[in-house]
């Protein structure tokens, strides 16, 4: 229990260093806050605008102040103002993160049952020619980069093969609501999915692969090995009881890598989700945005470690009375 609650204090501690941070960057980078804090420089403002946005920003108050409507900012769920795009970012990340969910969502859940039953049974049939193979085909595939993937995807699925599209979450001309328009979203969203299902299987492989090695030689399953029972038994029945909290726990924590990895795919398969609204903040320098995708990107993180955290303290009933699990 002592762990987790570990866990979860320094997964909140980030989350306020952030937020912190997202605060102070703006007012503590060299020149004037509030052009970072809009996008725009200070020629392309009139005195008139200079003041406007002075006022609209707090910058006339302390700093107290202006942190004070900074968390109110965040506690009323509009992330502050894009001045660029006329909008709340909360609006603006609100309408993009559901298509970066749809890729990101069913590729942590693809990628997780197929490195956990995949790593559990080579590690229980450690050093077999199905181990050595697997580990090694999975070691090199760890070091290829998921933009790599993705594009060797394409081509043989989409230019070699005409199997599947290649490009945004629908056809042209199709139906929003008809169940030919979600037919033709799940063959858009299947190769982005694919790209980074493939991306994340080795580490969750490699983790579960060699922490059931540890335990194949362990008394309990030698034990139960003695007895007769079926392979099957010992991996799901013995094994995955003690190999699943820490398992869960690098699934959770690895979130916000699984999200950043679909700011990448996003890109390549020109999907409009999180990935290209990250673009488009960079490239006209609106910060407001830029803090804000930072901030619910870490929120995610936090949430996601929170849940897998009371996730393996329901699964491992020790954990809740004793101070060692």
């Amino acid at each position: 229990m002592k762990k987790y609650k570990r866990n979860i204090f320094v997964a909140l501690v980030c989350f306020l260093i952030v937020i912190i941070l997202n605060f102070a960057l703006p007012r503590l980078l060299p020149g004037n806050p509030i052009a970072y804090l809009t996008g725009f420089s200070e020629e392309d403002m009139t005195a008139v605008q200079y003041e406007q946005y002075e006022e609209a920003l707090h910058l006339d108050e302390n700093i107290v102040v202006q942190f004070g409507y900074y968390l109110k900012s965040l506690a009323d769920g509009t992330l502050g103002y894009s001045f660029k795009k006329d909008e709340t970012v909360a609006k603006l990340i609100g309408e993009r993160l559901i298509y970066t969910l749809q890729i990101t969502f069913p590729s942590v859940i693809f990628s997780t049952g197929v490195g956990l039953i995949w790593g559990l049974h080579c590690g229980y049939k450690k050093d077999r020619k199905a181990d050595k193979i697997s580990t090694w085909f999975l070691l090199v595939l760890n070091t290829v980069p998921t933009f790599l993937i993705g594009i060797i995807l394409m081509i043989v699925c989409c230019f070699s093969n005409d199997w599947l599209p290649y490009a945004g979450l629908n056809s042209m001309g199709q139906d929003a609501g008809a169940w030919a328009y979600f037919g033709d979203r799940i063959r858009h969203l299947i190769l982005p999915v694919l790209t980074l299902t493939v991306s994340m299987i080795p580490s969750r492989y490699l983790i579960m692969r060699n922490t059931a090695r540890k335990i194949a030689d362990e008394k309990y399953i030698l034990y139960a090995k003695e007895r007769g029972l079926s392979d099957r038994k010992i991996k799901f029945g013995y094994m995955l009881k003690n190999i699943a909290p820490p398992f869960i726990t690098m699934v959770g924590m690895s979130v916000s890598t699984c999200i950043g990895g679909s700011l990448v795919i996003e890109n390549i398969f020109s999907i409009h989700g999180m990935g290209s609204l990250l673009t488009e903040a960079v490239y006209s320098l609106d910060y407001p945005l830029m803090q804000g995708i930072l901030f619910v990107t870490t929120l995610l993180m936090v949430v996601s470690i929170v849940v897998t955290d009371i996730i393996c303290i329901l699964i491992n009933p020790r954990a809740r009375w004793t101070n060692e699990a």
